[in-house]
């Protein structure tokens, strides 16, 4: 199996945080990011289901990736805006009901920051802090000396 893209001791914390602000809370699930600003077409909405996609986003990526290699907790706090153009129940996509939600979710995320930042546990216990031990597989010995020094601050501690 390999590693969650994100800190599962992080996404804990925001979920106890979230739901702890009255959220409703989905904890898990798959996000797919997307190029923004767009809606999707009901077509591309359908794909994404099929591929068993639960958050369409815009703002998702590489953030998670960095963060891994930085050794840096990451975790996505997502709020959805609208039900994209598959649930025809809830309505056509309007950019007006996506902004006032949006604007209410604001308020919710900080909420559920000041939260969570309060229940962070410090020594972190998760993987996150030494997620390149692994990753560097070139013998230490032929690594050149600048790139060494360069690289210190980011992977000094492995090398």
């Amino acid at each position: 199996m390999r590693t969650p893209p994100i800190c599962c001791s992080l996404a804990d914390t925001l979920a106890k945080a979230a739901r702890a602000t009255g959220a409703s809370v989905h904890q898990g699930g798959t996000y797919v990011c997307i190029e923004g600003p767009q809606f999707s077409t009901k077509a591309e909405s359908r794909i994404y289901r099929s591929w068993g996609v639960d958050v369409i986003g815009m703002t998702n990526m590489p953030e998670a990736k960095l963060a891994r290699e930085a050794e840096i907790c990451f975790s996505t706090l997502a709020l959805a805006t609208d039900y994209d153009c598959w649930n025809e129940s809830a309505g056509a996509v309007e950019i007006e009901h996506v902004l006032a939600v949006l604007k209410s979710n604001v308020d919710l995320a900080q909420r559920t920051i000041r939260r969570a930042v309060a229940e962070l546990a410090q020594p972190r216990s998760c993987a996150c802090a030494s997620a390149l031990k692994d990753a560097i597989i070139t013998e230490r010995s032929l690594i050149p000396k600048k790139l060494r020094k360069e690289l210190r601050p980011i992977i000094g501690k492995y090398l």
